[in-house]
């Protein structure tokens, strides 16, 4: 029923019958395609677990839409129904293959895309953002054996991309492994014509039509306060879209921009929210998650303000590509070293300091923003060797960059200062290191090559540049021990199985072999590796408690001189 009070139309409707009908898009302000792959598999299960089970519907939530002239926006329901085409665009394909042209014809023109009346150029009926489309177009709308179609691959940095590829091939295997399966031909297109018709007939949605973007903002609040799906990325762009009014172009290419910077970020893709966060903080201070929004929109209340924020996002989304990347341009004219120190740090899995990183890189000199990536990486691990909490330290970080940008902190070691409230001292790291547990494999590898180079003498040993994936890591005493190991207790087994002393580098080759033997089996390629500190795990007479505490203390030793304050 028609809410003329807030501007709503409220209907049952049939995704079908949506895709049936032309002038359906993406608006610019919208996410690109993010379903993935267990998204989409579940879609298609979903689906068929009800057409067989003989449900007359099958709901599928709310599909939200503005009407703007010939076209209509969709702000919520594009990942279903842009899925739903790439699964109709599967089954169009199937009947193509097989040679039947007249069905190829009726569900393309039916569902997919139709030829305008003046121009005769096919339009789809649903166009994703201007990120998707021309992909999304190319891959799934046109036919198997066209030559754009083959041509058509996702490009580098757009995970949208990949994702449309991946829902494809998966739409494609469902038709040939799960519909058609073990089908006559003719029975095959019975089973399709099923799908569709259920498509059509009882995939059921409620279409609410809005007048406004307002509105349609409103209807996203509504639903964020409700705990459902949409994102605090998503609510925050369409806020700064929703306040810029008739300049909300402009901000659409910032954000476009930004998004696109951070795309180049391998595995930061989905991390807009995080980087929006960290650039909030160097300029408010400590700022969680959950308040992010709230504090953005009571400092963002009007036209000049939501242009200024996305221009100034757009601006320091390269510098913060910096702090992460190592190949990054900018950082060419930084210093020596200074890209193995970003990767030495990114390796780490740390996300506490990007706010003072971040800060830093704007306000300090090349000179002072290289001292603070020595720092960091000792705070770091001294912090993460120690167990100190990340909450705690996010609070110092914050608090630094807020001083940073406000130009009240201009040195690496006024920074210091403070963090030494917080970070460990020389005889507390040496007392954590001596007894410390670690499981995560890679700062294990981290820790003892550090350590390694330390013992040898290298400059900087902190900083690795290549991590050396050939290297692996053996734990002497092993987590399955077989015979020759009946002096360690079940009890010691799990407390020293992890502990730093325990471990030791070899190669790859070398540790495949090793596995559970006893500790004599195992001395002569401890003693042949070619890192002394592995060699002197082959001195002991047995190996148990005793021997990893002895040794794990001479590690603690290093510690202090390779990771130093």
């Amino acid at each position: 029923m028609p809410d003329k009070a807030v501007g709503l139309d409220i209907l049952a409707e049939t995704v079908g019958h949506v895709l049936s009908q032309k002038g359906y898009r993406v608006p610019p302000s919208q996410r690109s395609y993010r379903w993935e792959a267990e998204h989409v598999e579940d879609w298609c299960k979903d689906l068929n677990v009800a057409l067989f089970d003989g449900a007359d519907e099958y709901f599928v939530g709310t599909i939200v839409g503005i009407k703007s002239g010939s076209a209509t926006y969709i702000f919520d329901g594009q990942q279903r129904l842009a899925t739903t085409m790439i699964l109709i665009g599967a089954i169009r394909d199937y009947f193509y293959v097989s040679g039947d042209e007249e069905t190829t014809r009726i569900i393309e023109e039916g569902r997919l895309m139709s030829k305008d009346r003046k121009t005769h150029e096919p339009t789809a009926h649903f166009k994703l953002n201007s990120v998707d489309q021309q992909f999304f177009q190319d891959r799934i709308l046109l036919r198997p054996d066209d030559p754009i179609r083959k041509a058509a691959k996702p490009q580098r940095h757009r995970g949208s991309h990949k994702r449309i590829e991946k829902a494809a091939k998966i739409c494609k295997d469902f038709v040939k492994n799960t519909i058609v399966k073990g089908l006559p031909p003719d029975k095959a297109g019975d089973a399709l014509h099923r799908w569709l018709d259920y498509i059509d007939e009882s995939l059921q949605a409620i279409w609410v039509q809005v007048a406004d973007e307002p509105t349609a903002f409103r209807i996203f609040e509504t639903m964020n306060d409700r705990g459902l799906k949409l994102s605090a990325a998503d609510l925050l762009k369409n806020y700064l879209y929703a306040q810029a009014a008739d300049d909300r172009e402009h901000v659409i290419q910032k954000w476009d921009s930004m998004t696109g910077v951070l795309e180049t970020i391998e595995g930061e893709e989905e991390n807009v929210l995080e980087y929006v966060r960290c650039y909030w903080i160097t300029h408010h201070g400590p700022t969680r998650t959950k308040v992010l929004f709230d504090q953005i929109r009571e400092k963002t209340t009007n036209k000049p303000r939501a242009i200024a924020l996305a221009s100034e996002l757009e601006t320091v989304a390269q510098d913060y590509a910096a702090i992460l990347l190592s190949s990054h341009p900018s950082l060419a004219s930084r210093g020596a070293n200074v890209r193995t120190k970003i990767e030495t740090l990114r390796s780490f899995g740390v996300t506490q300091l990007r706010p003072l990183l971040l800060a830093a890189f704007q306000k300090f000199s090349a000179k002072e923003f290289n001292k603070l990536l020595d720092a960091c990486v000792s705070w770091s691990v001294r912090s993460l060797l120690s167990g100190v909490p990340s909450g705690t330290l996010e609070g110092y970080y914050s608090r630094n960059a807020l001083k940073i940008t406000k130009g009240e902190i201009k040195t690496a070691a006024q920074v210091g200062s403070d963090m030494m409230k917080v970070v460990p001292d020389d005889a507390k790291f040496k007392a954590s290191v001596a007894s410390a547990n670690v499981s995560n494999e890679k700062l294990s590898r981290y820790y003892l090559r550090a350590l390694q180079r330390c013992a040898d003498r290298e400059s900087e040993p902190q900083y690795i540049p290549n991590p050396g994936s050939e290297i692996t890591l053996e734990h002497i005493m092993p987590e399955n021990p077989g015979a020759g190991w009946e002096h360690v207790s079940d009890e010691d087994r799990r407390t020293f199985l992890k502990r730093l002393g325990n471990q030791a580098l070899l190669t790859g080759t070398v540790n495949s072999k090793l596995g559970n033997v006893k500790y004599d089996l195992k001395k002569p390629a401890l003693k042949a590796s070619e890192y002394s500190l592995t060699q002197e795990t082959s001195t002991f007479t047995s190996w148990g408690p005793a021997e990893i505490e002895k040794h794990q203390q001479k590690l603690a030793d290093l510690a202090v001189k390779t990771w130093p304050l």
